[in-house]
């Protein structure tokens, strides 16, 4: 896999660290919620305090109505940056940190907006921050970056990548560099890095064997090295951030990946639900009880004629009937002839139970923790894995020694960071689908709903506390921004800032 360099090379003129020492103080000094997940992707703000409590009329600082996206907010000092789409503009949007007054709005339009899920959007991966610009990505446009005050400083055209989900991976910031990870199913998956200040290209790495994934990089930091991690279709890869050259890999991850890894005690921790957005490693046991229903001859057995030419097999009961995810994606009689492995024209519960073992087999949740020293192939580097309550959409957070993740359904997962035992699973109260990822500061954990209700958790040994459900009467799905004393959430219609009054 040879690294490739593009044709411009980056110049140490260009690099903030050019800037004096004070001047660079000053900048970094200013509170910040830089990218996605806030500084360096880990979730956590240090030093805030925002409200346990709040609501529609409950702790609102402002409330100011914000274009169609799933992008989340990125702060830097006062002023709170958001993406968005107006039928076929790309958004980015200023927002005042105190006031929620809009400072300006800048728009690149296209010809035609990128493909998505139904349950996504074209506008996913949130912008990066520095205390010079905001980088936004869109993947039916490529790069943009605009100066505080709203001019543009450069744009990057990037050819739409082949992804039938659509484009999610979020731009990140190291030294004088903008990295974007564009994993495709067009055989062009590659990491792109350009100059943060002049959108030079600085280094080019192909990743020709993975397709379409979602995750965001992380610049991992361990042992005085840098290690620029990228999570992929059945492999996480490690790379010299400066250069772009590979440096070690991991697999044993699903054949998607949407979860982006984070950091802690030493370790790095990337997980990933198996194929359907299962995750545990053993599929639900009532399949043959549901399918029996359908037997009229009650012979024991499933005729082909006996099943409806539009039933679809359940794969997961906690997801709405009108969720893509809810039942296969194939009609059953699809995946019969292969189950009915006697080809006697009936389906046995035999049968079906080694079907349903095959596809366990070809697709297991799992989340990894890996220690540092890796060379190469260092599968040999990881210290545990588990494969029990897997998130699907939202990156696990780790949080005073151990990895919380929430699933669909409400069901919050905490495993300890040293040795990968699960201290307790727990439903929060709120049920449905979950897409944004879990934050914390001050002791506690905020985690939102996709039905619009942020809960509250002071984490415990063997269970959490529930502070707080806040219902906020709008969908949830991008996640939430904490700067000082402040909760900035993204509904599917409004930018909220929470504070105690």
């Amino acid at each position: 896999m040879p690294e490739q360099a593009f044709s411009e090379s980056r110049t140490q003129a260009d690099s903030e660290d050019d800037l004096p020492g004070a001047a660079l103080a000053a900048i970094f000094a200013q509170p910040h919620w830089p990218q996605f997940r806030g500084p360096n992707g880990t979730g956590i703000s240090h030093d805030g305090r925002p409200p346990i409590q709040f609501g529609v009329d409950q702790n609102v600082t402002w409330k100011t109505a914000a274009p169609a996206g799933h992008s989340s907010p990125c702060v830097w000092g006062d002023r709170i940056f958001v993406t968005g789409v107006e039928e076929k503009k790309l958004i980015t949007l200023a927002i005042d940190r105190s006031t929620g007054r809009e400072l300006w709005r800048k728009a690149v339009s296209v010809e035609k907006l990128e493909e998505h899920h139904p349950t996504s959007s074209p506008v996913t991966a949130t912008p990066a921050a520095d205390g010079e610009r905001v980088y936004a990505y869109f993947g039916s446009f490529g790069l943009m970056a605009y100066g505080h005050d709203g001019q543009e400083a450069w744009r990057k055209p990037i050819p739409t990548p082949k992804s039938k989900y659509g484009m999610a991976s979020s731009p990140i910031l190291y030294r004088d560099a903008l990295i974007q990870l564009i994993d495709t199913d067009g055989g062009d998956s590659r990491l792109l890095a350009f100059n943060r200040k002049t959108g030079k290209p600085l280094w080019m790495q192909e990743r020709t064997q993975f397709t379409a994934g979602w995750p965001t990089p992380l610049i991992w930091s361990h042992d005085g090295q840098d290690d620029l991690v990228a999570l992929g279709i059945s492999r996480l890869m490690a790379y010299d951030p400066l250069t772009g050259a590979p440096r070690w890999w991991v697999d044993g991850f699903p054949q998607e990946t949407v979860n982006s890894p984070v950091a802690g005690d030493g370790m790095l921790f990337a997980s990933s639900a198996a194929l359907g957005g299962r995750g545990n490693e053993k599929l639900d046991p009532n399949f043959w009880p549901e399918l029996l229903k359908m037997d009229r001859n009650s012979d024991g057995k499933l005729q082909f004629d006996e099943i409806p030419n539009e039933y679809q097999l359940v794969l997961r009961s906690d997801l709405p009937k009108d969720h893509p995810g809810y039942a296969f994606p194939a009609p059953f009689k699809a995946m019969y002839k292969n189950a009915d492995t006697d080809k006697d024209g009936a389906l046995s519960e035999e049968e079906m139970k080694v079907s349903m073992g095959r596809f366990e087999t070809f697709t297991k949740p799992v989340l990894m923790a890996i220690r540092p020293g890796g060379k190469e192939d260092a599968k040999h580097n990881v210290v545990w894995e588990m494969r029990r309550g897997i998130a699907e959409i939202p990156s696990p957070l780790f949080f005073q020694g151990a990895i919380y993740m929430v699933r669909d359904g409400g069901l919050l997962t905490c495993v300890a960071a040293k040795d990968g035992s699960v201290r307790y699973q727990e439903r929060l109260g709120v049920g449905g689908q979950y897409a944004a990822s879990p934050v914390a500061a001050a002791e506690r954990i905020y985690v939102a709903s996709q039905s619009g209700t942020v809960i509250v958790i002071k984490p415990g040994e063997s269970a959490p506390e529930i502070l707080a459900r806040n219902n906020l009467r709008e969908p949830i799905m991008a996640t939430p921004a904490i700067v000082e004393n402040t909760l900035v959430v993204r509904t599917a219609e409004n930018l909220y800032a929470f504070g105690q009054r």
